[in-house]
């Protein structure tokens, strides 16, 4: 199915350069200020809220702001959920759904960058600091409330300030596509999604919520962009867990740095996915993320490996299910072509 183009956005006055860096280092502050406090755990929940509100600002300022409120609600839906393997891929396999089916409006990418989050809280370990000290986000109410509180407080900031800075890059709103291709995308995801879910949550470890990313981000409406950008997620990973591994090696004993690293990274990626093929944007965008959740580690090298590892596996088994997805797909519209000629 050919995807329904979008009228390009009208052109808007940008800001000033100055006005647009003062911004910029408003937008980044207090992510950089927690850092540098015994609070530094919190500033991972801080990036994790901006980065779907981000994505949600490139639609529209209301996307924008319904990701920074979206986002942490799932997350600490997702605390509940932990003990509760079966509840817990019938939550995810329905926001894939809801992922796929968003396609017709265009909110595809934003919920694909919500969605992994959801699942980082359901299945991986967040830490968040509290005046007793650091612990995991699903050991109290209090940790719980405090994931929530963070990323939203991240998600609002970014939505706020970004949107100024948004409208002065040259960047085209998410495609829109058909009930047919988007009931597909949402089928596909939503099988996907659903059994890695529970199967990661019944034998495998905390790092296997990257094979859940994976699925969000490789699958995609149409199946030619799906198997491009699954070969450019896995060669992009791999690059991209090396440069984390070098920089954590580097900076490990200071969090405070590795932030503002993982911030820089995070703006390359940016620039690379509006320009640049997918795999530049994966290298900027895999140790940005890995950094900001695993940044503290004493474990990193181990970590990165394993996620890199998961990618892969999730790279793998996408293709095999959407392949074998497109060839059904493709037999019975054949089918369906042959009947009506006949």
């Amino acid at each position: 199915m050919t995807a329904i183009r979008q009228s390009e956005r009208a052109p808007r006055h940008a800001p000033p350069i100055a006005v647009l860096v003062v911004l910029a280092l408003l937008l980044l502050a207090p992510m950089v200020i927690l850092s540098f406090t015994a609070w530094h755990a919190n500033s991972s929940l801080w990036y994790l809220g901006m980065l779907p509100a981000v994505i949600g600002l490139f639609k529209s300022p209301r996307l924008g702001f319904a990701a920074a409120v979206l986002t942490p609600l799932l997350m600490g839906l997702s605390l509940l959920l932990r003990d509760f393997p079966i509840v817990g891929a019938l939550y995810m396999a329905a926001l894939a759904v809801a992922t796929g089916f968003s396609a017709l409006r265009g909110w595809q990418l934003m919920l694909s960058f919500a969605a992994p989050l959801t699942s980082f809280a359901l299945i991986g370990d967040i830490n968040v600091a509290l005046p007793s000290g650091t612990v995991a986000a699903s050991s109290s109410v209090a940790a719980g409330l405090v994931l929530v509180g963070f990323a939203l407080a991240g998600g609002l900031w970014t939505a706020v300030l970004g949107q100024f800075v948004v409208r002065a890059i040259p960047m085209k709103p998410p495609k829109t596509f058909p009930l047919r291709t988007s009931a597909y995308f949402a089928a596909a995801l939503g099988v996907l999604v659903g059994v890695s879910t529970f199967v990661a949550m019944t034998v495998l470890d905390s790092d296997s919520w990257w094979i859940i990313l994976t699925f969000f981000v490789v699958v995609q409406p149409l199946y030619s962009d799906a198997t491009k950008r699954a070969i450019s997620r896995a060669v992009g990973t791999l690059v991209g867990a090396l440069v984390a591994v070098v920089i954590a090696s580097v900076f490990q004993s200071s969090p405070g740095v590795i932030t503002i690293v993982a911030l820089v990274l995070t703006v390359a990626a940016a620039l690379a996915n509006m320009k640049l093929p997918y795999w530049v944007f994966v290298i900027f965008l895999t140790p940005a993320v890995v950094l900001q959740t695993e940044g503290g580690s004493p474990a990193i090298d181990h970590a990165i490996f394993e996620r890199a590892m998961y990618t892969l596996v999730g790279v793998a088994a996408a293709v095999v299910v959407l392949s074998i997805g497109h060839v059904f797909v493709t037999r019975r519209e054949r089918d369906r072509e042959d009947l009506v000629s006949s």
